[in-house]
């Protein structure tokens, strides 16, 4: 038996009916999925943190929510999602597994994004496939990136930034998209114009997630030695 056999076994005995963990049963994949969230990021953290042991106790943890969604699921187990993830990666790099030659990295983007499109035929548009549940900045970078794959990102995003400037101007008055005042208001023209900056720094760049996130380290560190 190896580690990962026995994380299986303990999984299974959590979820036993009879002296399983009453917690554990009750779970569903849908009361799950903020752990998995919580946990992929405290797994980013580590990385940040560039700790080899936090980073091994960090994957266990991405690697156990992994299992006992397995052990949840009815129609499928761990097999299944192992054997699911074994088949993608040999379709995606057929330079690896097939005939296909990739030298450099450029090549090996042309080749997976060739093999992703053919798995992904029956996908009816372009932005099929990005999770609507990402953070929005993380969300605006995929749309993005699809969007420069097809080679109109820039026109996309000014038609977004001439929409909600023209509706602003067309009310006469305050943002239409916004909703109440203060803290909580919803302002469609700052929204418009983060995302046009979003798009200018992919152009000149800059990551505008890994930028942010270093711009909130040195937000933390500043806030903290007023503690």
């Amino acid at each position: 038996m190896t580690a990962v056999s026995d994380l299986v076994e303990v999984v299974d005995r959590l979820l036993a009916p009879s002296g399983g963990c009453v917690w554990n049963r009750a779970q569903t994949h849908a009361t799950l999925a903020r752990y998995a969230v919580e946990e992929s990021y405290e797994l980013v953290d580590a990385i940040d943190d560039g700790d080899p042991e936090e980073l091994r106790e960090e994957l266990g943890d991405v690697l156990y929510q992994v299992v006992l969604h397995a052990g949840l699921a009815e129609s499928f187990d761990l097999e299944d999602v192992a054997a699911g993830a074994r088949d993608k990666m040999v379709r995606r790099h057929p330079h690896v597994f097939g005939d296909e030659h990739a030298d450099t990295v450029e090549d090996v983007v042309r080749v997976w994004r060739a093999a992703k499109a053919a798995e992904k035929s029956t996908r009816r548009s372009l932005f099929d496939g990005v999770p609507r549940a990402m953070p929005p900045l993380e969300r605006a970078v995929k749309l993005l990136e699809r969007l420069e794959e097809r080679g109109d990102a820039a026109t996309v995003v000014a038609s977004v930034v001439a929409d909600v400037q023209g509706d602003v101007v067309a009310s006469d008055g305050p943002d239409p998209g916004a909703d109440g005042a203060g803290s909580g208001t919803v302002d469609r023209s700052w929204g418009a114009a983060l995302l046009a900056s979003v798009a200018a720094a992919r152009d000149a760049g800059v990551d505008p997630i890994a930028s942010l996130r270093a711009a909130v380290a040195d937000l933390e560190t500043a806030g903290r030695t007023g503690d």
